[in-house]
Order: structure tokens, then C-alpha cells, then sequence
């Protein structure tokens, strides 16, 4: 580095090792660039994938829930069905046991 003594800028010279020194620098800062952008996309394809298989996975379980929602939807009914019968049941079981007694009569 000097002072030019015609205008009073300074200017830098670089020598041949120095120029090669700075080009060694550039190349290489520009592979790790190129390395780090390559990473950065497959860290991305790879998640753009997983979002995917997420997506799917999701679907299926909101297909899931969807019939176990119909399904539970009918338990009250189902709840008053099983009443009934039992009330049918012990009407049946008591007239059984009226026959059963008439029987003896005989």
C-alpha cells in the first residue's frame, strides 16, 4: 500500500502470491457457498417430504375419527335399545316362571 504522489489516493499492488492467496480465498468461499446452498435444499426436499407423509397420516386419522364419530353418535340409541330389551327380557323371564307354575297346577 502506498500514496500515489500525483493524486493522493492510496492504491493497493498485490503481488503474484498474494493474487493467488485471494483467488484461493474467493474459490473456496464460494465452494462452501455452494456446499451450504446444496445442504440448505436437501434439508428442505427432505421436509417437504415429511410434510407430506404428515399430510397423509393426517387424513387417515381425520378418516378415522370421522367413523368413530358416526359410530359413537348412535350410543344413546343404543343405550335405550339395551333398556328395552332388558325390561323385554325380565317380562319374558317372569312369565316363564308364571308358566312354569301353571305347569305344576296341572
Amino acid at each position: 500500500m502506498r500514496a500515489d504522489q500525483e493524486d493522493g489516493q492510496i492504491r493497493f499492488r498485490l503481488g503474484p502470491v498474494e493474487r493467488w492467496v485471494v483467488v484461493s480465498a474467493a474459490a473456496a468461499l464460494l465452494a462452501i457457498g455452494g456446499w451450504g446452498a446444496r445442504s440448505v435444499s436437501e434439508r428442505l426436499d427432505k421436509q417437504g417430504d415429511a410434510i407430506a407423509a404428515l399430510a397423509t397420516q393426517q387424513a387417515v386419522t381425520n378418516a378415522n375419527l370421522t367413523t368413530i364419530s358416526a359410530q359413537l353418535a348412535n350410543v344413546p340409541a343404543l343405550t335405550s335399545d339395551v333398556a328395552e330389551l332388558k325390561v323385554r327380557v325380565d317380562r319374558h323371564d317372569e312369565d316363564i316362571r308364571e308358566l312354569r307354575g301353571t305347569r305344576g297346577l296341572k
